[in-house]
């Protein structure tokens, strides 16, 4: 008697990965995934934690929620790297960049993957924050350009009624296209902790494409559950790395913004962030 050959349904990919690159931030995680599993398309949902070398005991929190995939690094790769290892191996289309200090509305990441699905120049999309008492939260910022290198967040006046383009929401909760990360050759190495979310939305300009922000899509940011600060030198040294990669990619000067930090540091003594400049390190896992 023959067998019959039953065969096997493949599951159907998921609709957006949610990226949490985290570090030293336990109880923001924990808050974090926890209301992204009150999430009303969780079972549409891939989530991968990349964890940068946490101390704080932060890996235990995979026991406790079994819808993720927790990647645990050895070193600090700066969150340049911990995203694109997660893009990399990303099932979805449509990637939710999300930082441990938001919680999420249960709506708001399928209200997010629906418009930018459905508004074809819109290449990606914002969740509206708030304050744990309801004020907009401090979350948006101007593009960089060459005379205003270090744009300060702000928050907006008052919360939007409708969808509307803004310039630089940054990744706090940033839906995008996967393809549009894959034209972008996916995030540029050459930048380590900091500069990445600035490429992404300067790309999305570039390309004469909308980050709309979203009011149906809510969340709540606690900024003051920020990672520990890093080695200020080192730190230093990572954002003049990347002011200067920004910089020639989109504004030119990139060499003379090096030259410049150098000598500044050299003249202050400030001989640190020096030798970081001279070596070119940046925040990227090579650090001691």
């Amino acid at each position: 008697m023959e067998e019959t050959l039953v065969p096997q349904v493949q599951p159907d990919p998921p609709r957006v990965t949610v990226i949490i690159v985290t570090r030293n931030q336990a109880l923001a995680l924990r808050r974090c995934l926890s209301a992204l599993h009150l999430s009303t398309i969780l079972d549409q949902i891939e989530i991968i934690v990349v964890d940068n070398a946490s101390t704080d005991g932060s890996n235990v929190i995979q026991d406790d929620f079994e819808k993720i995939t927790y990647l645990k690094l050895p070193k600090n790769f700066g969150w340049t790297k911990a995203a694109n290892i997660a893009i990399r191996s990303s099932l979805a289309e449509s990637i939710l960049f999300l930082d441990p200090r938001v919680e999420l509305a249960a709506e708001a990441v399928a209200e997010l993957a629906a418009v930018v699905s459905q508004e074809s120049n819109a290449a990606a999309a914002s969740a509206v924050l708030t304050t744990p008492e309801g004020t907009p939260a401090r979350v948006m910022r101007k593009l960089p350009v060459p005379d205003d290198l270090r744009p300060s967040f702000f928050a907006l006046s008052a919360l939007p009624d409708e969808p509307g383009p803004v310039d630089f929401p940054g990744v706090f909760a940033l839906l995008i296209r996967k393809p549009f990360l894959k034209g972008m050759n996916f995030l540029d190495l050459r930048y380590g902790e900091l500069w990445a979310d600035a490429e992404i939305a300067a790309q999305v300009r570039r390309a004469d494409r909308k980050i709309l922000l979203l009011p149906s899509a809510k969340g709540v940011f606690h900024e003051g559950d920020a990672a520990p600060a890093l080695h200020p030198a080192l730190l230093a040294a990572d954002f003049e790395q990347g002011a200067a990669t920004y910089l020639s990619k989109h504004h030119g000067g990139g060499l003379g913004r090096r030259i410049t930090a150098a000598l500044g540091a050299l003249g202050t003594l400030k001989l640190g962030l020096f030798s970081n400049l001279i070596s070119g390190q940046k925040i990227d896992g090579s650090q001691e």
